[in-house]
């Protein structure tokens, strides 16, 4: 972050509700009926939730100031975190190498201390990639799925300095776009109503969707494809259809709020909630269900999203929290937040192979598999979801994303990349997500081993080797807690370059009181 943690105000503040969130918007080219050109809050704003008795803030809490935290070395022998290599990579020009043995750390004016579950790398190199491509307003999201631990939450904008980088990553200003028709399969498969492989032919609907276009015409609908490509593609019209046959609002709506629509995320930071109206009428219940207006989401949100598939069905709301050690040098840490099942695993893993076709074979394809059909990153396949819409109003910017998982067998990471960009545009959102998963993938082990370090009276160390505890191992991808496995990890990995499994829960002391912060 390169702000400090103040909310909105000012001139920033009212160009970035009032522009961003004035979404009047239309799918690739094509402009929505004059009747849809109204302000974010008009078009999914809900009723309000009644207000609850305020939870009081531990001692700590409400002074937690991301751009307070500073790198700190990992241990004695770690380097200053001051040197800079220039490179020729366009996204990366200038690389603070040393950040790759640091973790970020605030210091409280009364004492506290508190460890930040960043990774300095990660947070760095994305907004490396926002600064030097020009984006007017971007944010990324990447979560640790063992625990859904934040690696990374950047905000960047080179339109509004006024903008909070904070504000950019935990409000919903976007529209969620195609990504929603994650949650729409989501919902049709729990339903039973179809499979992945449930066909459906149509015509049209790369610009819009009119009603006529949702009415079957075998005389029209020369193109065909299931549930699967779809999502893949991002075919409107079929996932409209199918919405429009199979899925009652009740049963759309029960969805939503399962993947946390409309409801509050706890976080140590406000978090804004993520509006979405499900229409009454048949059509244009269909319409929202392909990705067309009425829901949007915060990038924190998508990356939750992302997660759920990642880790089988299962919700746990994030966290930046590390580690807090009091003035006296107590442990105050909170606890980690629940888990929730909220999908089936058999239907989180049918979507889940629908988003590896997004980057296989659909619509992030360009960005993952090079014309000779090669992958840009060697042995790790990419789960994920493009979406876009396009502003009407001036400056008509458009609202691009990209969430997803990786690796897509094993999934160690789920993440949300968002740009707002302007007509002329440099990168877009899967691009950018591209390239933080290859940061990633270098980092992959220094990322899991610097993720037990603990703060000391001498810094920030790591566990004495042959004095750490074994970490507890767990199956392919994080164990829902209904179905728990434990098995050993393997001692070693003789091919650097193989997956690494996932490994267990990290290990994190449990403070006094045992819960959690309300973070909202």
């Amino acid at each position: 972050m390169s702000a400090p943690n103040t909310r909105l105000s000012g001139l920033g503040a009212l160009f970035f509700v009032g522009t961003l969130g004035a979404i009047a918007f239309y799918v690739q080219r094509q402009e929505v009926p004059e009747t849809h050109d109204v302000v974010r809050t008009a078009a999914t704003g809900t009723q309000a939730a009644p207000e609850e008795a305020p939870v009081a803030a531990l001692p700590w809490q409400d002074r937690l100031d991301l751009a307070a935290a500073t790198p700190a070395p990992l241990g004695p022998d770690a380097p200053t975190p001051t040197k800079t290599t220039k490179s020729a990579d366009p996204d990366f020009p200038s690389l603070a190498t040393d950040l790759a043995r640091t973790r970020l750390v605030q210091e409280l004016s009364d004492g506290h201390r508190i460890l930040y579950t960043l990774d300095p790398v990660l947070q760095d190199a994305a907004l490396q990639i926002f600064r030097n491509r020009e984006v007017p307003y971007a944010a990324a999201v990447v979560l640790d799925v063992r625990d859904n631990a934040v690696l990374a939450l950047a905000g960047h904008s080179s339109m509004d300095p006024e903008v909070d980088p904070l504000e950019i990553v935990t409000t919903a200003w976007a529209p969620a776009a195609s990504t929603f028709k994650l949650v729409t399969a989501a919902s049709l498969l729990a339903n039973k109503h179809v499979n992945n492989k449930t066909r459906v032919c149509f015509s049209g609907g790369l610009h819009g969707i009119t009603d006529d276009l949702l009415l079957d015409d075998p005389r029209r609908d020369e193109r065909c494809d299931d549930l699967g490509g779809a999502v893949a593609h991002s075919h409107n019209v079929v996932i409209a259809k199918l919405a429009l046959k199979h899925l009652s609002a009740d049963a759309l709506q029960a969805t939503v709020r399962s993947f946390k629509f409309d409801s509050d995320i706890p976080f140590e930071f406000p978090v804004e909630r993520s509006p979405a109206l499900i229409p009454a009428d048949a059509k244009e219940r269909a319409k929202v269900a392909a990705g067309f207006w009425h829901v949007d989401m915060s990038p924190l949100h998508g990356a939750l999203l992302a997660s759920v598939f990642a880790r089988d069905g299962v919700y746990q709301a994030p966290h930046v929290i590390s580690q807090v050690l009091g003035p006296d040098g107590t442990d105050r840490t909170p606890g980690l937040p629940k888990t929730e099942r909220v999908l089936s695993k058999d239907v989180a893993e049918a979507v889940g192979a629908m988003m590896v076709r997004t980057t296989t074979e659909g619509t992030a394809r360009a960005s993952f598999v090079d014309r000779q059909g090669n992958s840009y990153i060697a042995d790790l396949q990419v789960a994920g979801k493009t979406g876009s819409l396009t502003g009407k109003r001036a400056p008509g910017l458009n609202y691009n994303w990209f969430v997803g998982y990786a690796p897509a067998d094993r999934p160690e990471i789920a993440f949300a990349v968002l740009l707002a960009n302007e007509p002329k545009w440099q990168i877009k959102a899967h691009y950018a997500a591209r390239r933080l998963v290859q940061i990633y993938a270098q980092r992959r082990d220094a990322i899991a081993d610097h993720r037990v370090a603990r703060l000391t009276k001498k810094g920030v160390e790591l566990p004495v080797e042959g004095k750490k505890s074994a970490p507890a191992a767990s199956p392919s991808k994080p164990a829902p807690p209904d179905a728990v496995a434990a098995r050993k990890a393997p001692a070693a990995r003789p091919d650097p370059d193989a997956l690494p499994p996932v490994p267990g829960p990290v290990a994190r002391p449990q403070a006094a009181s045992g819960k959690a912060p309300s973070g909202v």
